[in-house]
């Protein structure tokens, strides 16, 4: 066995390994319930997968795989190129950058930047409700290489280190983390696939900076200097696992259908399925289900793909998600393929 095969494997052992650790540790942690910092992380990337229900961690089959499983990325034929752009929730926008490149036999590398922005906000407090007339705003940025490698014909792996960072008007962050995952494509049901990942995993962040230096005065008439002691929080750990098949497929039509649990560190376990109707790889249609979520259920999009007989290559996609109260959001990107 060379030394890249038995690299490969002791990935994808310790993938096994670590993730029934990390899904007893986040079954005893559940009073951990909303504590967690860096919540953009739980935002998936990619209108093809929020319009499949987020069902994606098996499917895993172009470059908003850097999010999803990094085993993924190994099983791309072409190098590719990702953007996204969208408004989320309260006028809040996210933004996703993703490259990836095939080195022969030493596998595929990637490199992904993810953002969240608030925008400005209205300072208020307790004593002005409405506001004391000054703004502020929170982002969140997380930075990622990404390496993944074919093991064999039909096992795929990888490995992400990603680089957090959150501000909060004059407080800041900062930690790394990992992500593990793989892909296994079966010989029956129409070479079923089956994912799991394992994201997230890593240290804590703390706020820090002069935002936290505060003054008062004391009874005796005595100005007081203070800072603000703060506790360390962790980043949502996240395990996903899926399977996703196509129900038909010929060279007109293909259905295909991709179902996933996740679970997190500090919410209970979750359930996305999705289909995805294709005519002539050309022209796609799709849509899901999101179960124990508060407001969003239904999920809708539906995509175009260019591609030239060189290996090039384009994919404009759409995602439609209600939620309720929170109205909706659009999510729109685009991936450029290349040789």
């Amino acid at each position: 066995m060379t030394r890249k095969r038995r690299f490969g494997w002791f990935l994808s052992l310790a993938v096994l390994l670590i993730s029934p650790l990390a899904v007893s540790g986040q079954q005893a942690e559940l009073n951990q319930i909303g504590t967690s910092m860096a919540n953009f992380l739980k935002i998936g990337v990619g209108a093809r997968a929020s319009a499949m229900g987020d069902a994606y961690v098996a499917l895993a089959d172009d470059i908003s795989t850097l999010y999803w499983n990094p085993g993924g990325l190994s099983t791309l034929e072409n190098n590719q190129m990702m953007f996204q752009a969208a408004q989320w929730l309260v006028d809040t926008q996210l933004n996703f950058f993703g490259f990836s490149y095939r080195l022969g036999m030493l596998g595929v590398f990637g490199v992904s930047v993810y953002s969240f922005s608030s925008g400005e906000m209205l300072e208020t407090t307790i004593e002005y409700p409405e506001g004391k007339g000054r703004t502020f705003s929170a982002s969140n940025l997380a930075a990622a290489l990404t390496y993944s490698r074919q093991l064999t014909d039909r096992f795929f792996t990888g490995i992400t280190l990603k680089y957090i960072t959150e501000q909060l008007d004059r407080e800041t962050a900062q930690t790394v983390a990992i992500d593990v995952g793989s892909v296994f494509v079966t010989n029956f049901l129409n070479d079923l696939r089956i994912g799991f990942a394992l994201s997230n995993l890593g240290g804590t962040l703390k706020l820090d900076g002069s935002g936290l230096n505060e003054q008062f005065l004391t009874d005796l008439g005595v100005m007081h200097y203070a800072r603000l002691a703060t506790d360390p929080w962790d980043i949502p750990l996240l395990f996903r696992f899926g399977v996703a098949t196509d129900v038909v497929r010929n060279n007109i039509l293909r259905i295909t259908s991709s179902t996933e649990v996740m679970d997190s560190r500090d919410y209970y376990d979750r359930i996305g399925t999705g289909v995805e109707l294709a005519i002539k790889e050309m022209v796609f249609l799709r849509g899901g289900y999101k179960f124990r979520y508060d407001e969003v259920n239904s999920t809708l999009g539906a995509g175009l793909r260019f591609t030239t007989q060189s290996g090039m290559g384009l994919h404009i996609d759409y995602a439609y998600v209600d939620y309720g109260i929170f109205d909706i959001t659009q999510k729109f990107s685009i991936i450029f393929m290349f040789k």
